[in-house]
Formats: C-alpha cells, sequence, structure tokens
C-alpha cells in the first residue's frame, strides 16, 4: 500500500486493540480468532478482533513506496520495547507499574515532570517498567518537533504500541508473579493503555481524551484518566456538540463503576503533580497514604 494514495488504513477506527499469539503470524490468529468469537461475544467485540486483524495484516504485509525503510511493518517487531525496558526501583511491595510513552519518545527519566511521577511511585513501594517503543523497528515518530501531525500510519502504529504493551505484560506477570500490575500511558500511550486486553490491575491515563470505544478488555478494570483543560491536543473534543467540554465527554463515555477522572483547569498536555488534586487522586487510585 502506498500511504500517499491509498486510504485503507485511514478507514480502520482509530481505538482498538488485541493480543497477537507469540510465533504464529498476527494476521493468522487475529482473522481466525473474530471467525471463531463471532458467535461467543457481543458485536463490538467481533468488530474489535476483525479490526486488528486487517490492522495486523497491514503490519505484516504492506509496502511503501515513497517512505523509507522504517514505515516498512513487513519487518516491524513488538518484543524488543520491553526485553530491552529500563527498571526503576527495586521494592514492589505495592506493584509493579508499566509505562507506555508518548509519541515522541521515553521521557521518565530526563528530569521533568515524568520524572517526578517515577520518583513518587519508586519512592511508594512500586517498581517501574519504561520500554522504549522505538526499541523496535516500527514506523517512525508520528510527531516531529513536538507537533502532532495525523495521517494514515497512526493505525499501525497504535496497533503495534497496543502489541508491545501486551507482550510486556505478559513479561511482567511472569517476572513479578503475584504483583499487583498498573499501566500509565501517556499521551499517544494514554490513548494505547485503555485498549489493553490484558490480565492488569488498573489504567491510568494522562494526556489523552476519555476513550469512546474498545474498552471491553478493561470492563472490569480500575481506570483513571487525567486531563487538562488547556491541552493543545485535546482542544478538539472540547468543541463536540454531544460533549460541550472534556469533563461532559467523561461523564458520557466512562459509565462503568471503576472507571473515573480527573479534569484539572489551566493544565496542558503534562499532568504535573503539583497540579490541583493530581497527587491526591493518583495516591487514592494506587492506595498510596497521601501527603502534600
Amino acid at each position: 500500500a502506498d500511504w500517499t494514495k491509498t486510504t485503507a488504513s485511514a478507514r480502520l477506527p482509530k481505538w482498538y486493540g488485541g493480543q497477537a499469539d507469540e510465533g504464529r503470524s498476527a494476521t493468522g490468529i487475529h482473522l481466525n480468532c473474530a471467525a471463531k468469537l463471532s458467535n461467543k461475544v457481543g458485536p463490538a467485540q467481533a468488530m474489535r478482533n476483525l479490526t486488528l486483524a486487517i490492522a495486523s495484516f497491514l503490519l505484516a504485509a504492506c509496502q511503501t513506496t515513497q517512505t523509507t525503510i522504517d514505515d516498512t511493518c513487513s519487518t516491524c517487531t513488538h518484543t524488543n520495547a520491553y526485553n530491552t525496558a529500563k527498571v526503576f526501583g527495586n521494592n514492589p511491595t505495592r506493584g509493579i507499574v508499566l509505562h507506555v510513552h508518548g509519541c515522541s519518545g521515553l521521557y521518565i527519566d530526563n528530569g521533568g515532570w515524568q520524572t517526578d511521577w517515577l520518583n513518587f511511585l519508586t519512592n511508594n513501594g512500586f517498581v517501574v517498567v519504561a520500554p522504549d517503543s522505538f526499541a523496535d523497528i516500527r514506523p517512525p515518530k508520528d510527531c516531529p518537533e513536538g507537533l502532532y501531525r495525523p495521517h494514515d500510519r497512526k493505525s499501525l502504529i497504535y496497533a503495534l504500541r497496543i502489541r508491545q504493551a501486551e507482550y510486556a505484560v505478559r513479561q511482567i506477570r511472569e517476572k513479578f508473579p503475584g504483583h499487583k500490575v498498573i499501566v500509565w500511558g501517556h499521551s499517544e500511550g494514554g490513548v494505547s493503555a485503555p485498549m489493553l486486553n490484558a490480565n492488569i490491575d488498573g489504567v491510568i491515563s494522562t494526556g489523552a481524551p476519555c476513550p469512546d470505544e474498545w474498552l471491553e478488555g478493561i470492563a472490569e478494570t480500575p481506570l483513571l484518566m487525567i486531563q487538562g483543560t488547556a491541552d493543545p491536543y485535546l482542544q478538539g473534543y472540547k468543541k463536540h456538540p454531544l460533549y460541550g467540554s472534556l469533563e461532559g465527554r467523561c461523564k458520557l463515555l466512562l459509565t462503568q463503576p471503576k472507571w473515573e477522572w480527573l479534569t484539572v483547569d489551566g493544565m496542558g498536555h503534562a499532568a504535573e503533580l503539583w497540579q490541583k488534586n493530581v497527587k491526591l487522586r493518583i495516591s487514592k487510585f494506587l492506595g498510596i497514604p497521601y501527603s502534600e
């Protein structure tokens, strides 16, 4: 498929997830899964499986004529991110946090606001596992120079991010049996995290809108969405006629009792701990005694 001419990828839903069987063709397993499960699950789940089958096919087979080899997902991988992940902390008394970074890369230990989160988590009984998505063979980042520029490749990237994270969860479960596993995703990772179909105990999403579909995988899983009204990437959702605001969108879409959200007035894309109620809500969600 030539990304400059085809619209096949653009027709894929923007939210979807799934789990590939290691060592087998992702295309075959998902097409087979979609067919077998169509009579056992609801239509939304069946469509989810079929959608990921299509995305997996594109990941495995799409060839491009006008972009570099980095855009050709016939050679994409999804296990290197976890296998080369950074690990912080050594005392998982409360559990493991899997960090799913944003579209521009891994910055959890660069001294910014995410490092504050890292220190907060490791100082309160969590081990933090931080894979770098770009350790795998994959399309290049979709936000050069920090600017979000949507394009057809986005569907492939989300499918890959989900596969990377689900693989990481399985490996963490094997390495840390009996421990809670929490997924914290930011921005592109914050979009991906609620779409996981994995054995996890909670999801925290920052810098992403409240999701509107493909949540079957976490239907019984606690979810905390943290978003700022001044986030430049979320302004379009405030203008939607059905929602009227970020808060309205979350109220309409997050209907399960274990799903919650925090909308912070004036906060941008970074969910700094010092922002109003951010540290309080994270502490409550993770079972950490709160202190200023």
